[in-house]
């Protein structure tokens, strides 16, 4: 790891949580209108308008291209946000439906997202070089822990483990969750994977307005589930660790159940990339008049039937009620 300015504090936002080795931020101040990342998002989609979006319809001609592989950095049209956005390709996955589905990565808001084809472009080049601006982080001097019984010595031990529990990682959520303010003090850097990963302390500050380091909360809650080690240990033991090594759709279970938005839905107002617009076909008026005609016809036919039915039943009833039975009564003795 290469170390850096130990008062490098940063308030951030947390887009997107998994573990305590496993998270990612960007700056509070990073929705600013007159923050850099805003002036660069604007200047994205602006271009990917020229290029992609459907008001250029007449002039430009369709793109047509091959679908994006894993790693590859792309331009995808968001729903949510409802403008162009960089992503990176994390997997494809093919569901029950022979449809196939890419797992995205929004390097620029931090968090997955999940898309089909129809709204993915080529990332144009002249933003493939600008690097991401959600930054990764992870807790410092932190490993996961474990108790196991010690016969020999008679007594709960802890031990390191090659993964967190469930239990510290829903602590540490809430704790994100509830805080007035999250800031992190970098200390270190490593570059893994391709991602820059900044090692440094959390802080969150709670509604009583008391700042608080997350390592000494985490300590208190889950004492069995944590071990705070020195830098030396740390940095020896943390790269042999799951915890780094997580998928980023994935939770820390490895199950595809954290929420993150479905890129799959038209919003009102918001038109597909004209690449692949599909035009919805226009109703076939003569066909559903006879089709309506054909089920009237049926409908008739059908209550006749029952109306000639009802009457065969009613004059067979008359005629085992006929006049010789008419008045007479049974004694039943």
């Amino acid at each position: 790891m290469s170390q850096i300015c130990n008062d490098n504090s940063d308030v951030i936002r947390i887009t997107h949580y998994i573990n305590p080795h496993c998270f990612w931020y960007k700056p509070i101040m990073a929705n600013m209108p007159d923050h850099e990342h805003v002036k660069f998002a604007t200047a994205f989609h602006e271009h990917c308008e020229s290029l992609y979006g459907e008001r250029y319809e007449v002039v430009r001609p369709q793109h047509t291209w091959e679908g994006p592989q894993p790693g590859t950095l792309v331009a995808l049209h968001s729903n949510q946000l409802q403008r162009w956005i960089r992503c990176e390709v994390d997997e494809l996955v093919v569901d029950l439906d022979s449809k196939t589905w890419y797992q995205l990565w929004a390097i620029d808001e931090g968090y997955p997202i999940k898309s089909c084809a129809l709204y993915i472009r080529p990332l144009p080049q002249r933003f493939s070089h600008e690097p991401p601006q959600a930054k990764r982080g992870a807790i410092i001097n932190i490993l996961p822990g474990d108790t196991r019984y010690d016969y020999l010595k008679d007594e709960q031990i802890l031990e390191p483990t090659s993964s967190w529990c469930q239990g510290i990682v829903r602590t540490l959520e809430i704790y994100l969750e509830d805080a007035v303010e999250i800031s992190i003090v970098q200390k270190a850097k490593l570059v893994l994977q391709k991602e820059t990963i900044h090692f440094g302390d959390l802080f969150i500050t709670a509604q009583n307005n008391k700042t608080i380091n997350v390592t000494d909360v985490l300590l208190k809650a889950c004492t069995n589930q944590i071990i705070v080690v020195s830098d030396q240990e740390y940095t020896k033991t943390v790269l042999t660790l799951r915890t780094l090594n997580m998928k980023r759709f994935l939770n820390n279970q490895g199950i595809d159940k954290t929420p993150h938005p479905v890129n799959n839905f038209e919003p009102t107002g918001v038109h597909k990339p004209r690449a692949q617009r599909i035009a919805k076909p226009a109703p076939n008026t003569s066909t559903e008049v006879v089709r309506d005609t054909e089920l009237t016809e049926k409908v008739h036919d059908w209550l006749e039937r029952n109306r000639q039915a009802c009457a065969t039943i009613l004059q067979l009833e008359k005629a085992t009620d006929g006049p010789d039975n008419a008045g007479k009564c049974t004694d039943n003795k």
